[in-house]
């Protein structure tokens, strides 16, 4: 396996040690967990060009590794924290997740390349908010009030983020 594609794998066999660190309450070891498997996101990108072993497989296993690692942190965080707020912004994201994997496969299926339908500036922007929202849920109990607010309002702007970027996608690759 290529190391690009181990450190796909590797953030989503992260996510349940993610959880269970939060449960016990090691709230900054469960961060800083956390915080490696993001990393791997840029990680496995940078090297799969660096070493020029970008390939159709990788770059889906990445997709995949995205989704499950931000939808199942998601789900959890919903039913941990119970927040009606986080619940709708789940929502929103897991369905725009869905709705652009989808996406992407019909592009393919209409002839669009791998580089054409790899995520541009808008949904980097959105993993970003989405990424140092869901961190920050991590040390919530540290703080809840304060750091919970933040959280939430990160989460929001990569939802907004999530379906701007979705909108760009469609007119990009389907219009």
């Amino acid at each position: 396996m290529s190391v690009p594609n181990l450190l796909s794998s590797i953030r989503i066999l992260l996510i349940v040690p993610i959880i269970i660190l939060f449960i016990y309450e090691f709230y900054i070891f469960s961060l800083i967990l956390f915080i490696f498997a993001a990393l791997t996101d840029f990680f496995d990108g940078y090297f799969a060009r660096l070493y020029k072993k970008e390939s159709m497989l990788g770059s889906l296993l990445d997709l995949i590794a995205d989704k499950v690692f931000v939808s199942s942190l998601l789900i959890w965080a919903t039913f941990n924290f119970n927040n009606f707020i986080l619940l709708i912004l789940t929502i929103l994201i897991i369905s725009r997740e869905l709705s652009i994997s989808y996406l992407r496969i019909h592009a393919l299926q209409i002839g669009k390349t791998i580089d054409e339908i790899n995520a541009d500036s808008g949904g980097k922007i959105k993993t970003t908010f989405q990424m140092i929202g869901i961190g920050f849920l991590f040390i919530t109990p540290l703080n809840f009030d304060f750091l919970f607010t933040i959280s939430l309002i990160l989460i929001s702007l990569s939802a907004i983020f999530s379906w701007l970027s979705f909108l760009n996608y469609y007119k990009k690759w389907i219009v």
